[in-house]
């Protein structure tokens, strides 16, 4: 049986958010971005645009209510950098689902960190136009 061709096309959704230290608290899940129904993510990092200056370390997990780390484990966010995220090929499901951010400090009262979070997907029965 051939491979039934699926004609619909359509341009890949960017999502970002900027995000201070001081919206951020210590082990908490907080939520960055919702994506839409039936969202796939199939790119996307944390870029570190003024690094965290807790004591010992400094990291964040990316995720959602059901995972808190499904896209980043422990990012690393002492060093100005890009962290890709972990493309898993998570469909969002039936709901909307949000993206969370756990920042997690590692002591003392850190004053300077800053950084964006993108998010690229795509949404499953989404069509801007069609192709052969």
């Amino acid at each position: 049986m051939p491979i039934t061709k699926n004609s619909a096309r359509q341009c890949p959704v960017v999502a970002h958010v900027d995000i201070n230290l001081a919206d951020l608290v210590s082990g908490s899940d907080l939520v960055a971005i919702e994506l839409p129904l039936n969202a796939v993510v199939v790119d996307g990092g944390v870029t570190v645009t003024e690094v965290f200056n807790s004591t010992t370390s400094d990291v964040l997990d990316v995720g959602d209510a059901t995972s808190q780390n499904r896209y980043l484990n422990d990012g690393n966010l002492r060093t100005l950098a890009r962290v890709p995220l972990v493309l898993t090929g998570f469909k969002a499901g039936t709901a909307e689902r949000n993206i969370t951010v756990r920042w997690v400090s590692g002591g003392g009262t850190p004053t300077t960190g800053k950084l964006r979070l993108d998010v690229t997907y795509y949404v499953v029965g989404r069509a801007e136009f069609s192709q052969g």
